[in-house]
């Protein structure tokens, strides 16, 4: 072998040694970019959409009742987008958990759209929010269960 033949096959045995840690260390990135957008959207959902709800304030005559439907519908949009980029980044991942938990995200996307339409036009049911609750939660728990629990990320809301 020639001299530049044994620096070409040294250089390609480095890469292909270094490959094998990148790409665990990318499925690392790739869960804790999953965390960090499921956090943030169940932060919106929980905060400006749940507890608002269950105090009543979505009620027919309760106070300000328009501003929380503006602020619950707009929240709504952003834990959509969160859930819409954490689903890319499952579906893309090549971490088993991740792969297993996009079939739930894209229910979950389909669940905050359909929402979110009934939450335009004002009416938001409680068989609604039990459904948006009980998604995040089963996600939250499966996600736990694979070592990656899901807390919410307090995330600046552009309008709220």
């Amino acid at each position: 072998m020639t001299p530049s033949t044994v620096r070409r096959l040294t250089l390609l045995a480095a890469v292909t040694a270094a490959a094998g840690p990148l790409s665990t260390s990318h499925a690392i990135l790739d869960k804790t970019r999953f965390v960090a957008h499921l956090g943030a959207a169940y932060y919106a959902f929980h905060h400006w959409v749940l507890t608002p709800y269950r105090a009543g304030r979505f009620a027919s005559g309760a106070a300000g009742r328009t501003a929380t439907f503006a602020k619950g519908g707009l929240a709504l949009l952003f834990a959509a987008h969160e859930v819409n980029v954490a689903e890319k980044v499952a579906h893309n991942s090549h971490d088993p958990l991740l792969q297993k938990l996009d079939g739930e995200l894209v229910k979950l996307k389909g669940s905050f759209t359909a929402i979110g339409n009934r939450a335009k036009a004002g009416q938001l049911s409680d068989a609604d929010i039990q459904t948006l609750d009980d998604a995040t939660t089963r996600i939250g728990s499966d996600s736990a269960a694979g070592g990656q629990p899901i807390k919410d990320v307090a995330a600046p809301i552009p309008g709220l």
